[in-house]
């Protein structure tokens, strides 16, 4: 059970980094000028991705399932890695993995989506700017709403690992190192329920849609009609409801 518990806990831990890498990856195909790129923004190719990374996350994380142990410390017991050379390359991994690799790639995708977003505002005439403009104006939303998400991910984790890694070098037994491991332990699992607050508060188009969201159920409950306005790849779509009954028309 110790092998297990730590196993899958850290393989959850792991995945969500890695979702947001491939949220930024979803979005710098969307703005790419390849149709090639552009033809990879789906449900079916989004599912394939999640499995394909829950599938990497438990290959990745399974050194734990062995080198995990129960370890004698004075008086009590406590499931670690095992002391030696494997406590040193869990370390680094736990550094690397989880903390350095997610976000150095989140940043990457980032910067390309930016660069993608300017380089077809240089392209676009400005008579067609409408709806262009729109997708312009929604693809920087979620530009500012990701660059948000990487830099609270990179404060709450990256001083948990530097701490994990300075672990092995001193003494954890002492009540400064406690002190330290309860204080940076506290952000680590705070990220994990940031999201929301991060979004609505780094973008005026989530707020709206949140409302709308809940106008919607509102609205579709009491059966009076009302339109929403999205942007999906480019092309405004409109929808009107009425009670239960929608139609669409781009």
């Amino acid at each position: 059970m110790c092998k297990l518990r730590f196993y899958f806990g850290y393989v959850f831990f792991a995945l969500s980094p890695y979702f947001y890498t491939l949220a930024c990856f979803d979005r710098y195909c969307s703005s790419s000028a390849s149709a090639t790129r552009r033809s990879l923004c789906n449900k079916k190719v989004a599912k394939r991705l999640i499995i394909g990374a829950i599938i990497l996350a438990c290959i990745l994380y399974f050194h734990m399932a062995i080198f995990y142990e129960i370890i004698r410390t004075g008086s009590s017991f406590t499931c670690n890695a095992r002391p030696g050379p494997y406590e040193l390359f869990y370390r680094i991994f736990y550094l690397v993995i989880y903390c350095i690799l997610p976000s150095f790639c989140m940043t990457v995708l980032c910067a390309l989506t930016l660069n993608n977003i300017r380089q077809q505002s240089r392209r676009i005439q400005p008579v067609l700017g409408t709806g262009k403009d729109g997708s312009r104006r929604l693809d920087r939303h979620l530009i500012r709403m990701l660059f948000a998400q990487i830099i609270t991910q990179v404060l709450s984790i990256l001083p948990f690992a530097i701490l994990n890694l300075v672990g092995f070098l001193t003494d954890r037994r002492t009540d400064l190192f406690g002190f330290f491991n309860q204080i940076f332990t506290i952000p680590l699992f705070v990220s994990y329920v940031t999201s929301f607050y991060i979004f609505t508060m780094s973008s005026r188009i989530y707020r709206q849609e949140l409302l709308r969201l809940f106008w919607f159920r509102k609205v579709g409950d009491d059966g009076r009609e009302f339109s929403l306005r999205t942007l999906t790849n480019g092309r405004s779509i409109q929808t009107r409801i009425k009670g239960t009954v929608s139609e669409s028309a781009t």
